[in-house]
């Protein structure tokens, strides 16, 4: 293990600061001629204390390879830091890495990319400043490319705490539990726009960076991030609800984005440059092993705005103008949709990926020789009709322009592993299931670890009435499996040697969730042989 590359680091240490007091209102004094020049007066010397440092939210491993990893932490204040890095847990054998600093321009946070780790270990880490220590954390390197190793991951996403957290983030302390080799943070890790958080949707990056303070003062969080790395990607909420790259407030984006990467431990040297984007979209691909390859995609920064103004008619926005005529028949929606939706749908101009982002993901699932391809998704790709103007379906040629992808190359251990809904669902993709229903990939949808479900979020508005709509509505698409109403998340296991993966949706208790349409079936599935 070797330390990081220098870089040009500077640093100081405030240690305190004197202060002079103007001159004060002289008495009538004799003439100096009778008493000689007046006293010198000697002012004290004020010196101000600099507070005892403290490590205010945890710390942090993300973006791991088999042979690096981002290590993160925050302080009370600017102050120099040595990170300790072992594979012993007591530290006795340590690699120190000194002279680091948590600048207040970073709002004291800081990230160090450790370098020259050996594939397939654990590691143990602290943070050092002032004599006081973090607490350690743990993580796991990826192993060798071509070893036969298993792969245990959780994950999930829609983590609110801009109430008194929903829940406690109790599925977070589950997936824990779970001793996984990492957990994906997908997306929505933050609500900075949320009407309930204190001084109403951030705007200012103080108040961004004020969220994810916020979510991070919960334990189950914090335990989380310190016991296992991450590979973390934002959604929509992390700047402001349903954004698009293409037209999204820069200004909001700008504190957003800079929040987000302050708080999350990533590896920004993979991002691809691409000028039709808000800014370099937060991509990336790691290995694990022979079992998986991963890719995390953004499908925000790059992404072409919604299509509700031409979807939008004499009767409002058209709740479902790409499901089947018969389908809106029996629900009652408009028929047709709204003159030019479905062409703005399918308009092969509009993206979710960006051209150098979408080229970049082919050439993964192309490329990959690992059993699976597990893609971390932020928004669904199965279909489920109901208002897709924010998910795949509302971007119906790009969709199409990738599933076909992935059946034309024979690409086969496809997995998407999403977020966002507020619900679990298991379904197979394809493109369209009444006129080209063959299986290109799986899709596992999870969550929220602290949000409204989706059962409860209807029920609020349209009552039972609602739910049972949308449970007629899944079984109008073949859902394999759903349960609409847990905090949740969900675990992958991958058995490298059987060459199968085996994906549980699972509650804030760590029990798989039951199939509410089918009660005694349990949300789990394996592929493979």
């Amino acid at each position: 293990m070797r330390p990081a590359r220098p870089g040009l680091l500077s640093f100081s240490l405030l240690i305190g600061a004197v202060f002079v007091a103007s001159a004060l209102a002289a008495p009538s004094l004799p003439p100096a001629s009778e008493t000689g020049p007046p006293p010198l007066t000697y002012l004290p010397l004020v010196v101000r204390e600099v507070a005892p440092v403290t490590f205010t939210h945890g710390i942090a491993s993300g973006d791991v390879t088999s042979s690096t990893a981002q290590l993160w932490t925050r302080l009370n204040h600017e102050a120099p830091l040595t990170l300790q890095v072992s594979q012993d847990p007591s530290f006795l054998t340590a690699v120190n890495f000194p002279n680091l600093l948590a600048p207040a321009g970073s709002d004291f946070t800081l990230q160090h990319e450790v370098e020259g780790l050996d594939a397939g270990q654990t590691y143990y880490y602290r943070w050092i400043s002032g004599g006081v220590a973090s607490p350690s954390g743990v993580f796991r390197t990826a192993p060798a490319p071509a070893a036969l190793a298993d792969l245990r991951l959780t994950f999930s996403g829609d983590a609110d705490g801009t109430t008194p957290f929903w829940g406690d983030f109790s599925a977070l302390k589950a997936a824990r539990l779970e001793n996984s080799d990492f957990f994906v943070f997908l997306g929505d890790t933050v609500y900075s726009d949320s009407s309930l958080r204190p001084g109403g949707p951030a705007i200012t990056l103080r108040e961004y960076r004020d969220t994810y303070l916020k979510n991070l003062e919960n334990t189950n969080l914090k335990d989380l991030l310190a016991a296992s790395s991450t590979y973390a990607i934002w959604d929509d909420h992390e700047v402001i609800n349903d954004w698009s790259g293409q037209n999204v407030d820069p200004t909001r984006f700008a504190n957003g984005r800079q929040a987000f990467l302050e708080y999350m431990p990533i590896d920004e040297g993979q991002f691809p440059a691409d000028p039709g984007c808000a800014a370099d979209p937060l991509f990336r691909t790691f290995n694990w092993g022979a079992a998986a390859d991963i890719v995390v995609l953004d499908e925000r920064s790059c992404r072409s705005p919604k299509a509700e103004g031409a979807c939008t008619g004499p009767l409002g926005l058209d709740p479902a103008p790409t499901a089947p005529q018969d389908l809106r028949t029996q629900f009652g929606f408009p028929i047709p949709p709204p003159a030019g939706c479905l062409a703005a749908i399918n308009d092969p101009a509009r993206t979710v990926l960006g051209d150098v982002q979408k080229q970049l993901f082919k050439d993964f699932l192309l490329n990959s020789t690992a059993k699976y391809k597990l893609v971390i998704n932020q928004v669904h790709i199965m279909q489920l009709y109901v208002y897709p103007y924010d998910r795949w379906e509302g971007f119906g040629a790009e969709r199409l322009e990738i599933l076909n992808f992935i059946r034309d190359n024979a690409i086969e251990g496809v997995i998407f592993l999403t977020t966002d809904l507020h619900a679990n669902l298991m379904n197979e993709v394809f493109i369209d299931e009444t006129t080209d229903p063959e299986t290109i990939a799986y899709e596992f949808v999870t969550g929220p670890v602290a949000s409204l479900t989706l059962e409860q979020a209807i029920f609020n508005v349209l009552g039972q009435n609602g739910v049972d709509a949308v449970h007629n509505g899944l079984d109008s698409v073949g859902m394999d499996c759903r349960h609409l109403d847990a905090y949740s998340y969900g675990l992958v296991e991958i058995d490298a040697s059987a060459g199968t993966a085996t994906i549980t949706l699972k509650d804030e208790n760590g029990a798989a969730l039951e199939d509410q349409a089918n009660p005694g079936t349990f949300c789990t599935l394996t592929l493979g042989p």
